[in-house]
């Protein structure tokens, strides 16, 4: 039976994994019609992750622009044996810190995020407790934009993406510990600027 690349039986890998495997050697061979079905199918997801860390359009799209260039140079580094999506996913975290970091820009984080997307209340201590939904939107727009740039990736990565803190480590490579400490410093913040706001509003209503 076929291997992939270093030898993973062709039975034990999934049919995207397979085919992901197929589009890469194309790639590495010079087929770039191979490429370019890999940017098809992952150019919204790039897409999308890059309007909710840099707050515009135009900025996202240059970022993915410049994500899809870094992946065609270092292709041949990607391990095919595992999935392609979160390679992506970190090459997208890195563009588009280089770019906040170029052009000195405080992220504007939630400004394309659907009302499906925003984070619920619950009982973990997350600051989003008893407000209305465009409020509650509003204001954390404005609290996600004075967080430290990791404190701020790590709730994307983990509220809005709903990736798990195994996932956002590796994305980030960073201990998984260091994930929940950027996690719950980040909802402390949060929570207690939600509840200096709600008090304002209490005070001046």
């Amino acid at each position: 039976m076929e291997l992939l690349m270093s030898g993973l039986p062709e039975k034990d890998a999934s049919p995207d994994l397979i085919e992901i495997a197929c589009l890469v050697r194309r790639t590495i061979a010079g087929d770039s019609g191979a490429f370019e079905q890999i940017v098809s199918r992952y150019e919204r997801r790039v897409l999308n992750l890059s309007i909710r860390l840099l707050g515009t359009p135009d900025d996202a799209q240059d970022a993915a622009h410049e994500v899809f260039l870094r992946a065609f140079k270092y292709i041949h580094r990607l391990d095919v044996h595992k999935p392609i999506e979160p390679w992506l996913v970190r090459m997208t975290v890195n563009v588009c810190r280089d770019l906040g970091r170029t052009r000195q820009r405080r992220w504007n984080t939630f400004s394309q995020i659907t009302e499906a997307n925003t984070p619920q209340s619950n009982d973990s201590g997350n600051p989003y407790v008893g407000l209305a939904v465009e409020q509650r939107r509003q204001m954390l727009r404005n609290i996600l934009d004075t967080l430290p740039e990791k404190e701020r990736t790590v709730v994307i990565l983990r509220d809005v993406e709903g990736l798990s803190t195994s996932e956002v480590a590796g994305i980030l490579q960073l201990p998984e510990g260091t994930v929940r400490s950027h996690i719950s410093r980040a909802r402390l913040k949060m929570k207690q600027a939600v509840d200096q706001s709600s008090r304002f509003v209490d005070e001046t209503g």
